[in-house]
């Protein structure tokens, strides 16, 4: 007897042969067409049994679509009208975001996992435009942060608009702005006695010691300073490029392009890290100069490294961090002392644009040189009026004062 589902035995018209009533294409492959509920439908497969089971499928999933009470089908409409589930889309997007570089997966990642909490049993159509602002707002988060969150969930919403299976057309991000008196944090350039500590390393400078002088000479972001090569310096021309990055998933370094397109550039060549690389230009031209050696530095010996050389000076503390291991089946617990510096790499892209301001470099070229693709950013956030630049702005302006007054005794 051949091996048929109840209710495919029912509609069989020969069991024992189901080729019985069955059509055959060109290809080999059976099917039949039948009317199910008020439809037809084609049921193909090489294997005449599950044509029959396929139709038997679509018979029992009629039927029970047509036990819906009124009430049911009406509410089945209404859910499929107001969208998905919102975590339906947030999960998807969220594979779409496991794709993109390892920095905007730290920062996107953590705010999908936030609104998908709050969301979550939510259709897409049912959150309202003060539901959003109301949940940035109760975040607590700087503006930044807030602002990022914000973008994301907007972004759950265009891939719903943008699914051709889904295909939406409400989004509430659109709607929305963002809460006022949001805290908005700035990064501080280093203290003139941490520029003086990079400066005065550069006299003989230790492996270390390149890695901060790095950073204030060229103002790059930690994943570029540590892509850098002696090859990518053009000692004639007085210029270094900047091409590439360096990100570290679980630790290891991979090259990946800038954080943006306007990232590739090209930076003056300071005359401090001239100075500090001169004992190290003889190495191979693909020497990593973080590191001095033939593979970018691992996140972990970056770390120790940029905090051994901030201990040395007294800008460093100690935490103690538990990790747990498994060892012929039992958890073991381990407790190390480990060193976090207080200065962070970013600081010196700070103080590298009012090194620009101070220069009196012009802001669309101190923009390129930055790596940013607006100005919005230079000032905003990576401009800071420091006591030297207010000192020689009190000089221009008290000779324009005293220009103005020779002036007035003449007339």
């Amino acid at each position: 007897m051949s091996k048929l589902s109840k209710l495919a035995r029912q509609i069989c018209k020969n069991p024992a042969d189901p080729t019985a009533g069955l059509g055959r294409k060109k290809d080999g492959r059976y099917q039949i067409g039948r009317m199910v509920g008020g439809k037809l439908q084609n049921f193909t497969d090489a294997d005449p049994i599950q044509v029959w089971e396929k139709y038997a499928q679509a018979l029992a999933t009629a039927e029970a679509e047509a036990r819906l009470s009124a009430t049911q089908q009406a509410e089945l409409e209404e859910a499929r009208d107001r969208g998905p589930y919102f975590e339906e889309v947030a999960t998807r997007y969220q594979a779409e975001v496991e794709l993109m570089k390892n920095g905007t997966q730290r920062s996107y990642l953590p705010a999908i996992k936030r609104a998908t909490n709050h969301f979550a049993g939510r259709r897409m159509k049912d959150i309202a435009p003060w539901e959003i602002k109301s949940f940035l707002k109760d975040l607590g988060l700087a503006k930044t942060t807030t602002s990022n969150q914000k973008a994301v969930i907007g972004s759950v919403y265009q891939l719903w608009i943008d699914d051709p299976e889904w295909h939406g057309d409400y989004n509430p991000v659109a709607m929305t702005t963002l809460p006022r008196g949001l805290a908005q944090g700035r990064r501080t350039p280093p203290t003139e006695e941490q520029i003086a500590i990079v400066k005065n390393a550069a006299e003989n400078p230790d492996v270390d010691d390149l890695i901060p002088i790095l950073y204030l000479c060229t103002g790059g972001r930690r994943g570029e300073g540590c892509a850098l090569r002696l090859q990518d310096i053009l000692w004639d021309e007085g210029i270094i490029k900047i091409t590439r990055a360096v990100e570290w998933p679980h630790n290891q370094p991979e090259l990946k392009s800038t954080k943006t397109d306007a990232g590739v550039r090209k930076l003056p060549l300071l005359q401090l890290l001239v100075d500090a690389l001169t004992a190290y230009r003889d190495l191979p031209q693909d020497t990593y100069i973080i590191g001095l050696g033939e593979k970018p530095v691992t996140a972990r010996w970056y770390n120790n490294h940029w905090a051994s050389f901030w201990k040395k000076h007294g800008y460093a503390h100690c935490v103690k961090r538990t990790y747990s291991s498994v060892k012929d089946g039992k958890l073991k617990q381990t407790v190390r002392s480990e060193w976090i510096a207080d200065v962070c790499a970013h600081q010196f892209r700070h103080e590298y644009v009012c090194m620009l301001a101070r220069a009196g470099v012009k802001e669309e070229y101190a923009i390129q040189i930055v790596g940013h693709a607006n100005a919005k950013m230079v000032h905003e956030v990576y401009m800071h009026i420091d006591a030297e630049m207010l000192r020689e702005t009190a000089k221009l302006m008290n000779a324009s004062m005293l220009k103005t007054a020779e002036t007035d005794l003449d007339i």
